[in-house]
């Protein structure tokens, strides 16, 4: 798709496309480049990226951090208690967007909702969730700049189409299986159960209930979707464009992750090198390399970081004995909007993608 204030990045392997549209966002907050996002998943198993973000609801100043924490700032509208914007059963984040080169830029700790609701002033009440980037929250960072956004969540994202497919398709819906990013030693699980009108979030193997913490997709992570009797998804929304890096914590093994803005990501060009946290192999085999997965349908591509005479490229690897295939094949860029796993053989919980290289 072609014209003057629309470019279109498809993705052959997952069959996902971002559409970017210059305008803005309303005035409640600084103007933020929004964007149009669609995507269509047709393989048996995909991995998505999601590398928009919702608007922020305000932004401002912190202006004191108390003991709590509780975090006074000054947001974009005072006209009423911050605490009554956040909507009953929707999940809040706080990111700081400024000053450039300041420790905590980029940085996102999550909100307790309800107790900062309950506030008679605009104060934020941070939750100790381990979805927070950086810690501990305290007088560091007064004199940032934050926003407050609403996370981007798997119900938002896959409910509505979901529950057409069951109650028009007649499709099971425990047919379908996702794998959640969230933090743990093993991969979370999910699936289905339809409730009268409304789908139900379990964990696959005990089948209990999903927290709601469990089922957000934070900047910079993607989710795995495994389709049933039937392929095919079609989805569309608007967000924002990121504009300060993204810091993603990553832990030892696997990693369910994207790049966090709306580009291709070039390997070695923005991301995917030792200067970002990353491990090359070293000899004949990638034993000891972080690994990237892709996938397409049910066949997974690995790929390995080893020091070349080109200098760090990803390798392609017999993802069974982890020897460089012969010929090699280098992985060059990740579409926008593909998911994909990364394979790390040590934890780094500092990890960070940059913002894109010109």
């Amino acid at each position: 798709m072609k014209n003057v204030i629309m470019k279109a990045f498809f993705n052959p392997t997952s069959i996902a496309f971002i559409s970017l549209l210059s305008l803005f966002c309303p005035p409640r907050t600084q103007a933020q480049e929004a964007a149009g996002y669609s995507i269509t998943l047709e393989k048996d198993l995909e991995l998505v990226g999601i590398p928009l973000q919702h608007p922020a609801i305000a932004s401002g100043p912190v202006t004191a951090v108390q003991t709590g924490p509780i975090i006074q700032w000054t947001p974009s509208f005072t006209d009423t208690f911050f605490g009554s914007a956040l909507v009953s059963g929707a999940e809040y984040y706080a990111e700081v967007v400024g000053p450039t080169n300041h420790p905590w830029l980029g940085h996102r700790f999550e909100l307790d909702e309800s107790a900062t609701r309950a506030r008679n002033d605009h104060a934020l009440v941070p939750s100790n969730s381990s979805w927070n980037t950086k810690g501990p929250i305290n007088s560091s960072l007064v004199g940032t700049t934050i926003e407050v956004h609403a996370h981007l969540t798997l119900p938002y994202l896959i409910d509505d189409t979901l529950l057409g497919r069951v109650q028009s398709g007649g499709e099971n819906p425990k047919s379908f299986q996702f794998f959640l990013p969230f933090p743990g030693l093993t991969t979370l699980s999910a699936q289905v159960n339809l409730s009268g009108s409304t789908l139900l979030w379990k964990e696959l193997a005990s089948e209990r209930p999903l927290r709601s913490d469990e089922l957000i997709l934070p900047p910079g992570f993607s989710f795995g979707l495994k389709f049933g009797e039937r392929r095919g998804l079609s989805r569309g929304f608007t967000g924002v464009v990121r504009t300060v890096p993204c810091p993603v914590p990553l832990q030892k093994g696997t990693n369910y992750i994207s790049y966090p803005f709306a580009k291709d990501l070039r390997l070695g060009v923005d991301w995917g090198t030792p200067a970002n946290g990353l491990r090359a192999g070293t000899g004949g085999h990638a034993m000891q390399a972080d690994k990237i997965i892709l996938q397409n349908g049910n066949t997974s591509l690995t790929y390995g970081l080893s020091q070349t005479k080109q200098g760090f490229q990803w390798l392609r690897v017999n993802s069974r004995t982890y020897l460089w295939n012969t010929p090699q094949q280098v992985l060059e860029k990740i579409p926008a909007g593909e998911g994909f796993i990364l394979v790390k053989t040590v934890a780094d919980p500092n990890h960070c993608f940059p913002l894109p290289k010109p």
